[in-house]
């Protein structure tokens, strides 16, 4: 998986950064923008159950229209605004 190369085809809004990172039970994507920010963990049974790729398309196409709609705003000391996809 490129995610740099994923984000790009994406077609995420100007200034919109996508990072991710490792948590136990999942994996976690963030988009901010200047003073917003929004996150989606996608947990590991999730991945297994679904694939890598369907999961990487739903998150990536999620953050995008979360971005294009506007992030929720981040008030000084909190953390993103999260939701969660869970294998069923």
């Amino acid at each position: 998986m490129d995610l740099p190369e994923l984000v790009a085809r994406e077609g995420f809004p100007p200034g919109t950064q996508i990072t991710t990172f490792t948590e136990p039970g999942g994996r976690v994507f963030r988009a901010v923008q200047p003073g917003r920010g929004f996150e989606l963990l996608l947990t590991d049974e999730a991945m297994q159950m679904y694939g890598e790729g369907p999961t990487l398309a739903l998150v990536l196409g999620r953050l995008r229209e979360a971005a294009e709609a506007g992030l929720p705003p981040l008030e000084p000391g909190q953390t993103c605004v999260r939701q969660t996809f869970v294998g069923d």
